[in-house]
This record gives C-alpha cells, structure tokens and sequence, in this order.
C-alpha cells in the first residue's frame, strides 16, 4: 500500500547517503494537526544493504490498520475509509552516511568521497539533525512529528534529543532551529554500548569500534549514559516529552536490558515513558513486518491527540 502514495527523494548532502525519502499522505496539510512520521534505520551504523526504503513494509501496515485505500480500491479493517482522515501528514525515512563494513570494503584512495563510508560518531547524528532540518525547512511541520528509530536508529534518536550532534540539535549550518519531536519511539535499541557488547561476550566490539571509535569513547556517545537530563532536553526546553521504547521477547541481538535501563534512565530524568513489550519476533521483523511499530505508532498518536484536546 506504500506503492500509493506519491514517493520523492531528496538530497539534504552532497554524500550519496545524505539523502531522505519522502511518501505524502497530505504534506500541504491545511489544518496544522496532522503529524509526520519519521524514521531511522538500523543496521549497525554500517550495513549498506538497510537502507531508508526498508520503512515501506511499516509504512504499509500503517495505511492497512487504517483502513486507507490502496490503488486497488480496496480496504483495511479499521479506522478509517480513506487516508484523508488518518493524523498524519507524510512519512519521511533517512539515511545516513555509514561506518565501514569488512563485508563491503572500499579502498579510500579510490572510492569519491560522496560515495566513501567512513562515517564515525557524530557524523551519524549530525546527519540525523541536517536531514530533520531540511524536512522542517520544506514542511514546516515543526515539532508535529513523532520520531521512530529501530536498533542503531533508536541510538540515533535519543542521541538526537540528548544534543549529541556536533552542533547540538538547535542550529544547523544555515541557522535553522531543528525542533525535537513530539514523541520519540525507540524500536529495539541501542542505549548502552558497554553494556551491550559485555552481556554478548565482547562479541559487537567490532561494529562498536567502527561507529564510536576506541572502547573509552562509547559511553559518552551512549543515550543511556548521557551526562545532561532527558527532561530538562525533551521537555522544558520545548519537545513533546513522550518518550516510547518498544522490545520484542524474540530478539536475538539486542536484549531486553537495553531497553528496561533507557527506561529507567528516562524515568528518573522525569520523562514520561510509555514501554511496549508486546512486538513480535526476531530483531529485523520490526522492520520487515512492521505491524508491531505501526501499532505502537497509531497508539502514540492517539496519545498526542488525547494530549492536545486536553
């Protein structure tokens, strides 16, 4: 159902990977109340196969539970008959220049530097923040979005709200605000990078490596260890405030940990925390399903709504 919706893609860099895909449901939204979904891939911080087109599946379950028409005329089961009444506006996905991957070697010599992945932190989360103020540039959604990040994107994410780019989140190079979202959804993710890499054995230190550098560099770049406060970043400084971690039993690369001490963590910044323990399946069926997310989304927005009402 993905297929649609009117697809764009947009270049917010001159790296290749600096890129952000685009599918519009009502992106000239009149009213000002529909939201924008946004995601991040996962992937390691270097896996060139994930890339920003592995948000259709979730993007397509969404429309489904929805009940939006497809190009077929048919229908879901739920909410709503056509996609004019869904609260969202478009769904945006971002890539993002990558680490190196052993698996995808590239001579530095002679690989152009718009197609080289030697991306280390923060080059990522700058990245992150470069393309959420392209798209509130073009938009003009300010902070009506609910950010979704799975894995290594759900890293991203929090490390987005934390201020961990090179220029913080609220200046770009062209001295535009980057509002932080209403919501930040993290999908099975990576908070803890120590943590992490100790209870599986030393076993990520690789990728680890690759993305952060040295082993005495991860903890300042993790989201779980931030040296500020969630709430003073997410909430008094002017972002939504709802911060959303969600977890599958099933999965087998990020465990259950991860996401118990981000939430933990948020809690006693004073953050409201909603945690869903309900998805289904191995790591990457978040993404290659889908229903779980789209669910948690629906859910996150109702939430939003609730909120503005009151």
């Amino acid at each position: 159902m993905a297929s649609s919706l009117k697809y764009t893609v947009h270049q917010y860099g001159a790296h290749e990977l600096q890129r952000l895909g685009v599918w519009d449901l009502d992106v000239a939204d009149k009213t000002g109340t529909k939201y924008w979904i946004v995601y991040i891939h996962g992937g390691a911080w270097r896996d060139p196969r994930i890339a920003h087109e592995t948000f259709v599946p979730v993007i397509t379950r969404f429309l489904e539970s929805n009940g939006s028409s497809n190009n077929n005329g048919s229908t879901g089961e739920t909410r709503s008959s056509s996609s004019s009444s869904i609260p969202v506006a478009g769904f945006a996905s971002i890539d993002y220049r990558l680490s190196p991957h052993p698996e995808f070697p590239q001579d530095p010599v002679s690989t152009p530097a718009e197609h080289f992945r030697g991306a280390r932190h923060p080059d990522h989360v700058d990245d992150v923040r470069a393309a959420l103020a392209f798209l509130q540039r073009r938009y003009a959604f300010g902070d009506r979005y609910v950010l979704v990040g799975h894995s290594a994107g759900a890293c991203l994410a929090y490390q987005l709200v934390a201020g961990m780019s090179s220029g913080g989140v609220e200046k770009d190079d062209s001295d535009v605000t980057v509002e932080l979202p209403a919501a930040v959804f993290g999908v099975e993710g990576i908070y803890d990078m120590t943590g992490l890499d100790a209870r599986f054995g030393g076993q990520y230190a690789g990728f680890l490596e690759g993305a952060f550098g040295p082993r005495d560099k991860w903890d300042e770049a993790a989201p779980m260890k931030y040296a500020g406060n969630y709430k003073d970043r997410f909430v008094t400084a002017g972002g939504g405030g709802l911060a959303v971690l969600g977890h599958s039993v099933d999965d087998e690369l990020v465990d259950v940990p991860e996401t118990d001490g981000m939430a933990e963590r948020l809690r006693r910044d004073g953050v409201e925390v909603l945690l869903v323990k309900g998805l289904k399946g191995p790591h990457d069926d978040a993404w290659r399903d889908g229903r779980g997310v789209a669910r948690t989304v629906l859910k996150v927005l109702d939430i939003l709504q609730e909120k503005t009402r009151s």
